[in-house]
């Protein structure tokens, strides 16, 4: 088993050797962290259909104005709700030759992701006997908890990129002597790690006084997403 170790560190370098410029060694480093999300984004969808097209449009606009009142009451700041989508249409009915015309509304609901207030949302939803809504939900990390993480893959990402190359060297029988060059998509990368931004997230919290029945979010947690961050870094080389 050693021996093949050592053979195939000697043709992994033997490679570099091959595509690297002369005095440099270049290496990849990869970090992946799980991490729990802490925003989720509510997708709410609101359709009713009416033979009238005043009446549809009334009806979309009481319910969704019964679930602006919900979020109003949980303490939500109204910038946290956007609209995702809007539009009303006709059609015919399959028994009946009679237009009918259904009027649809999306919301986007930023919130900071707490399992209980996500049961308290969806159990809201089931006791207050809302019609013709769809609820999908997407989770994301904050601006706060991704910068935290990427400093901390970048870390990471960094001591692997040495650790291969410390490797490398010493089957090579030379020495790393400093750095050419560090980036995130390879030599001739547009972005560096210096220029790496981070978007910021306004997300809020939800306050809930009521109980509501309970959901599956009272018993399960959401599942963690896999975060990976690269680098290259080109060492300096010398065999003296």
């Amino acid at each position: 088993m050693k021996n093949h170790i050592i053979l195939f560190l000697l043709f992994t370098a033997s490679a570099f050797a091959q595509t690297a410029k002369p005095g440099e060694l270049t290496s990849e480093g990869v970090a992946i962290i799980n991490v729990k999300p802490d925003v989720v984004t509510l997708t709410i969808s609101v359709s009713k259909q009416n033979e009238s097209e005043k009446n549809a449009l009334k009806e979309l606009n009481e319910e969704v104005a019964r679930l602006e009142g919900f979020f109003t009451k949980t303490g939500l700041p109204k910038e946290n709700i956007k609209i995702a989508g809007f539009d009303i249409n006709d059609d015919y009915r399959d028994d009946k030759d009679k237009k009918v015309y259904q009027a649809n509304n999306t919301l986007e609901v930023e919130i900071k992701l707490d399992n209980k207030l996500l049961d308290a949302f969806y159990g809201e939803l089931q006791a207050g006997n809302y019609k013709d809504v769809s609820v999908d939900y997407e989770t994301s990390l904050s601006a706060g908890l991704q910068k935290k993480i990427q400093a901390e893959l970048m870390d990471k990402a960094i001591a692997d990129a040495k650790q291969k190359a410390d490797a490398i060297a010493k089957s090579l029988g030379v020495k790393i002597t400093g750095i050419n060059h560090v980036s995130k998509y390879g030599r001739d990368g547009i972005m560096t790690v210096d220029e790496v931004k981070y978007m910021a997230l306004d997300v809020a919290p939800m306050r809930m006084d009521a109980p509501r029945p309970p959901t599956v979010f009272a018993k399960y947690e959401v599942r963690d997403v896999e975060v990976e961050e690269q680098i290259t870094i080109i060492f300096e080389i010398s065999n003296k």
